[in-house]
């Protein structure tokens, strides 16, 4: 496999929402859920479910950083750089074979960022994107 970099970058800019959960739960079922985004990286097509709504607005921090990047959040997948191959923990469900983890960059008020994503891969094939493992943004000032 030929080695992969990211050339394009999004960006977004951050607003200013009084319940950032809401704000990204209903972007996310208005914009993203039943959608899917093929990775160039490793020619997958990642599918948006119902899943990744709530893990997303309620799972680990919140902040407006993770907010911003749901606007841009199937180009990021689209152009990530895969990372890793993460296994399948005794508590996951029986059709789950593991988690890829992928790095892509942002750019967030016209500063980059690096944000890591994880995709869950299941059995029949399928990778869904799944925002409990992974959906960190650099908080480092």
């Amino acid at each position: 496999m030929s080695k992969y970099k990211q050339h394009i970058i999004p960006s977004v800019t951050t607003d200013t929402h009084t319940n950032l959960a809401k704000y990204i739960k209903e972007y996310y079922a208005a914009n993203l859920q039943g959608k899917c985004v093929v990775n160039l990286h490793l020619g997958i097509k990642i599918h948006f479910t119902s899943l990744g709504k709530s893990e997303l607005a309620y799972g680990r921090a919140l902040h407006a950083k993770k907010a911003a990047i749901v606007k841009c959040l199937p180009d990021l997948l689209r152009y990530a750089e895969y990372n890793n191959f993460g296994i399948r923990k005794e508590t996951d469900a029986s059709n789950i074979l593991g988690y890829l983890n992928f790095k892509a960059k942002v750019k967030i008020n016209k500063k980059t960022e690096c944000v890591r994503l994880t995709v869950l891969l299941k059995k029949d094939g399928t990778a869904v994107y799944y925002p409990f493992y992974h959906c960190e943004v650099n908080t480092k000032k």
